[in-house]
């Protein structure tokens, strides 16, 4: 199993890391926007990768993600989903998933009034399951001519339930909400995002997330383009035993519908 490991294991778990401390830290401000326009109600898309390997063992490893959306006037609705799985051997190195649904009320041309929900389980994080809801408010600073180029700013309050794996018990607590989030566009249709989130409990300003997310797009045909992702997170609520910082850099292929 060692040279197994040595060679595929660490680069399928950072394939699983990504994201993998997302409560509800996910980049909303990308998704929002993307595939939306005043003559297009719905939007989706689905995501999907597989890899298997063997040296000695086998190295299973799989990951979906899908968004579906719906926009009308003022209103705009948003739900996510994300799977993944490895398997190296006869163990499971991990299983995760969480979907997260989300309302946007626009009570301005810059203000958006917001509220959402989310569920996620992740192995590895020794998460069985983190629930949470919140509601806030973004705000937009800066957007270009063209549309092209966003600067937004949110803050929300957040109620969330945690239970652990392995014993490590549960615990209910309220958290500040606030991130900054940029969208840069070429006109060729090459897009740089970029999000960070700071997430400390009110009880305890200790106890926080810190997670920085950015994603390069580029096409390849109309509905056809290549992605590249890097999320780096700091959680401080895990149990001591789950790893409390993780980095991921992913690369794939994305389909629109």
């Amino acid at each position: 199993m060692k040279p197994c490991y040595k060679k595929w294991i660490f680069p399928a778990l950072l394939l699983c890391f990504a994201r993998a401390v997302s409560a509800q830290i996910v980049n909303i401000e990308e998704r929002r926007i993307t595939g939306t326009s005043d003559t297009v109600n719905w939007y989706g898309h689905v995501r999907l990768g597989a890899n298997v390997s063997k040296v000695k063992d086998q190295v299973l490893q799989f990951n979906a993600t899908g968004q579906v959306q719906y926009k009308e006037g003022k209103n705009l609705a948003l739900l996510l989903f994300n799977g993944r799985f490895l398997r190296a051997g006869n163990k499971d190195f991990n299983q995760s998933w969480f979907a997260h649904q989300r309302y946007n009320y626009k009570l301005s041309d810059k203000l958006v009034a917001e509220a959402f929900l989310q569920a996620q389980y992740n192995k590895i994080l020794l998460i069985k399951l983190r629930a949470l809801a919140g509601a806030g408010l973004r705000y937009r600073f800066l957007k270009s001519r063209d549309g092209r180029q966003r600067l937004y700013a949110g803050l929300a309050y957040l109620y969330e339930h945690d239970e652990f794996l392995q014993g490590a018990g549960s615990a209910d607590r309220g958290r500040l909400s606030s991130y900054v989030s940029f969208t840069f566009r070429t006109p060729q249709g090459v897009k740089l995002v970029g999000t960070t989130y700071f997430q400390p409990a009110l009880a305890d300003f200790g106890n926080y997330r810190l997670s920085s997310e950015w994603r390069l797009d580029a096409p390849l045909a109309k509905k056809l383009s290549f992605f590249m992702d890097f999320t780096y997170t700091t959680d401080q609520s895990l149990p001591l035993d789950a790893p409390t910082s993780t980095y991921a850099w992913l690369n794939g292929l994305g389909y629109k519908f």
